[in-house]
Order: structure tokens, then C-alpha cells, then sequence
């Protein structure tokens, strides 16, 4: 589910219309290393020689079917430990026949790559037209692929359902209570790194002055068009006893991924931008980054995706991810969150019961308050929010759940410094607070093992 507009925005999730499974023109393969271990470097090589190098038939074959027939029509080197090579080489801007051109974008994957898990990786963009899924399957078959698969569509996972004034006060964020934020003393997280991959910040903003220490928006503006990573940023870490606003759970380092471009898709919607996206999470992996947040979701499972999460998980990363907000359409498995190792967070509302909208599975590691949540919003109107979505607002989804949880995950490692990603899970759930729905279990598929309690967990 994007963030629709605000004409469009229902109180209850439901009547939006229906949201594609895959993002049209992108697909994901990964090339096998000894398929182009033969192929020339065009930065060691004469033109000439590159000129005429491509790859063994049994792949370049069916690329150059494809090629031909304009259906692949670009291709670029996923992780490359070349700046460069984020811009170049792609098929496009190498002077060089179809042939050789796709040789050396593959060649690169491989040789350039950042890390040997890496290797191979590479993103096609292939016409609007064409079938992602059908194509991906044609590759699947080629000789010297190892996988392809169509880009499933993510989209942030809140909404607005009423609208507020523009004076919010520490009082109206019922949240912090249902947590149990004033009945403990919260511990400096400055030195704990936590990166928000979302759809960018407005670092303007007077209640979030101070808590950004990167943001990477890659070719895309600096703004946050939508709103939805700002409004996340706000939950975790808008600063306390500054007099105006609002307050976050925590004062973490924030790194902020903008991974969602400038510009809609065709139906007026924003999704995650593939290549933006498992780029930032690569780079989480290299920055020093203890938590993850992900606001993020869709119904299909991506396995490039999968990829970077078992490393993540390896690295002994938080990353705690939305379960979605599709439980009253059919209550599908979302990902990022149903990917293993993921801290999967779905949502209550005020009176302390599963948010109508939050979906459920035997996933979900536990809940946080995420109806009606009050944060911070960009200070300037933009295309998609007009000005009742300005400064602060609250928004519901499990979206707004899930950076309670990233918020407390940072407030552990104050104190557990050493504790991986999958003991961070265990101690939320274990000091999670038993909800009404839970009938006195441990754990449920409706709630997981229970309410977020950060008193608990920091005692």
C-alpha cells in the first residue's frame, strides 16, 4: 500500500484500489562467475578487443533476443566497489554494440562487486510493456543465470485517519504511555546507530534539529515528498525537552536511506525504488548501523531481498519491519517483515486491542501502538500532502508501530551492547507486556508475545 493522496485516504485501509504485486520495467538476475570469467576489461583492454567480446552462447543468446526486441532495454551492476559504476557502466552509456555492452555490465557485477555474496547482481530495466514475471522466467532458463526474478512492489504502510491541529502537545501522544516511556528513566542512545530506509526526511524540521547524522537520497531530491519517512523519524527520535512539539522514544544516531523515487508510478502511487533499496541495505552493512527500520511492505517475496536480510541477520543487525495493513484484504504474508531474521511488528490501538487493520501470522514478534500516532511531517505542502499534513500529524499503519520498537531496540544496546539482532528480538518478546486478546499464552498470532513495554526491557 503507498501513501495515497489526501482525497483518497481512507479511515479504515479498505476501498483503495488494487495495488500491483510487482513494479513494472525492473528485473533482478544474478549471473554465475565462470560465465563471464572470459570477458574482457574494457579498462585494460583496446576498444577494439571489447568491441568484439560477449558472452559464451548459451546466455548472450537469449539476451540478445531480448535486447533485439526492445524488451530489455538497459542493465547496470547492482553492487559495484566502483563509485562510478553506479552511473556507468550501464548498457546504455557504453559506446559499445548490444553484445559487448551487456557483456561488460555483467562482467562487472562479478568483478567489481563489493563482496563475494554479491557478485553477479544485476538490474534490468526492460519496457513498461513487457511481462517482468515472464521474462524473469525466460532468463531463468538461460544457461549461466543462476536466478531472475520480477521486483515485487513495497510501499509504505501507514495513512492518515483523522485529521489534528497544529498544536501538538507531550500529552496527546498516548503511545508513549501504552509503553510505559514515563515510568522509566531513558538511557543516552547517541552513540547507537539506527537508519531509517523510507521515503527521505526533511532534516528542516525544528523537532528533528540535531538527530540526523547522514541522509543519502542518491540521485533522487533531498525532499520527502510523501511525508512517511519524516513522520517515522519523528517517533524514534524528535527531540525531547526542546520546548516545542513533540517527543521521541529515544536520541539514537539517525542514518536516513531515501529509497523511493521523486516521481509516482503510473497509477499516481509511490513504491520503493529496487535499486535505491537493496543498495541502502547493503550499505547499512558497512556503516556501523545497529537497528534497522522498515515502514515498508508487499505481498511478494523478493529473493535478492532475502539475500541482504541473511546477511543482515549474519552482521547481527536489528532490523524490525512492518507486518502490514492488509489483514481485512485477505490478510497476506508482507514482506520485508516475513523474511527470517526480521522483527516483524504489527499494531494495537487506544484501548489496547489489535488496530483493525494490523495483519497477523505465527511471524509476528510483537506490537506497539500504531492508531492515530502523532509525529512529525515535513514543514512545506508537496504533491502529495496538502496542508493539514504539514509540521505534525497523526498517522496510523503498522508503519507507526514499528519505529516504537526500532526506538527501543536502540534503548537495549545502551544497555546490552553486545547483543546481536536475534537477542535483541528475544528481549523485547520476553519482557513484552501481556495484552487482553492473549488470554494468559505467551504468545499469539494476533499479537505476537504482546505489547511493547520499554520499562520492562530496560530494568
Amino acid at each position: 500500500m503507498s501513501i495515497p493522496s489526501s482525497s483518497e485516504r481512507k479511515s479504515a485501509f479498505r476501498n483503495e484500489k488494487p495495488r500491483p504485486d510487482y513494479v513494472p520495467g525492473v528485473v533482478v538476475c544474478r549471473v554465475a562467475e565462470d560465465t563471464v570469467a572470459n570477458v574482457v576489461d574494457m579498462d585494460a583492454t583496446p576498444r577494439a578487443s571489447v568491441r568484439a567480446a560477449r558472452m559464451p552462447e548459451a546466455i548472450y543468446r537469449p539476451l540478445q533476443r531480448l535486447i533485439t526486441s526492445r524488451q530489455i532495454q538497459d542493465a547496470e551492476p547492482l553492487f559495484s566497489r566502483r563509485p562510478e559504476h553506479h552511473e556507468r557502466p550501464t548498457m546504455r552509456s557504453l559506446d559499445l554494440p548490444s553484445s559487448a555492452a551487456v557483456a561488460q555490465v555483467f562482467a562487472a557485477s562479478v568483478r567489481d562487486s563489493e563482496s563475494e555474496q554479491l557478485r553477479g547482481l544485476v538490474v534490468l530495466r526492460v519496457a513498461k510493456s513487457a511481462d517482468p514475471q515472464a521474462l524473469a522466467k525466460d532468463l531463468q532458463a538461460a544457461d549461466g543465470i543462476d536466478y531472475a526474478h520480477a521486483v515485487p512492489a513495497r510501499w509504505p504502510q501507514a495513512g492518515r485517519t483523522r485529521k489534528t491541529g497544529p498544536d501538538p502537545f507531550l500529552n496527546r501522544q498516548w503511545g508513549l504511555r501504552a509503553v510505559k516511556y514515563f515510568e522509566t528513566k531513558i538511557p543516552d542512545a547517541k552513540q547507537v546507530r539506527v537508519a531509517v530506509l523510507d521515503t527521505g526526511i526533511d532534516q528542516s524540521h525544528p523537532d528533528l534539529a540535531g538527530a540526523v547524522a547522514n541522509y543519502d537520497h542518491g540521485d533522487a531530491t533531498a525532499e520527502d515528498i510523501v511525508g512517511h519517512g519524516t513522520h517515522v523519524a519523528g517517533i524514534i527520535a524528535a527531540r525531547t525537552n526542546n520546548a516545542i512539539g513533540m517527543a521521541g522514544i529515544a536520541d539514537p544516531e539517525l542514518h536516513i536511506w531515501k529509497i523511493f523515487p521523486d516521481e509516482p508510478a503510473a497509477d499516481g502511487r509511490y513504491y520503493v525504488d529496487e535499486t535505491m533499496y537493496l543498495r541502502a541495505l547493503n550499505a547499512v552493512r558497512t556503516t556501523g548501523i545497529r537497528v534497522v527500520n522498515l515502514s515498508i511492505g508487499g505481498p511478494r517475496f523478493d529473493q535478492t531481498e532475502a539475500l541482504l536480510f541473511r546477511l543482515l541477520n549474519d552482521d547481527g543487525i536489528s532490523v524490525v519491519a512492518a507486518m502490514g495493513n492488509a489483514f481485512e484484504d485477505g490478510n497476506p504474508k508482507e514482506y520485508p517483515a516475513g523474511h527470517d531474521g526480521s522483527i516483524a511488528i504489527g499494531a494495537i490501538n487506544e484501548a489496547n486491542r489489535r488496530a483493525h487493520f494490523s495483519s497477523t501470522g505465527d511471524h509476528i514478534a510483537l506490537s506497539a501502538p500504531g492508531m492515530n500516532i502523532l509525529s512529525t511531517l515535513p514543514m512545506k505542502t508537496s504533491a502529495v500532502r496538502d496542508g493539514t499534513d504539514t509540521e505534525y500529524n497523526a498517522w496510523s499503519g503498522t508503519s507507526m508501530a514499528t519505529p516504537h520498537v526500532a526506538a527501543a531496540a536502540a534503548l537495549i544496546l545502551t544497555k546490552h551492547n553486545a547483543f546481536d539482532g536475534q537477542q535483541v528480538k528475544k528481549h523485547l518478546q520476553k519482557t513484552a507486556a501481556e495484552l487482553p486478546v492473549m488470554l494468559g499464552r505467551q504468545f499469539t498470532e494476533t499479537v505476537g508475545a504482546g505489547l511493547l513495554d520499554i520499562k520492562a526491557a530496560l530494568s
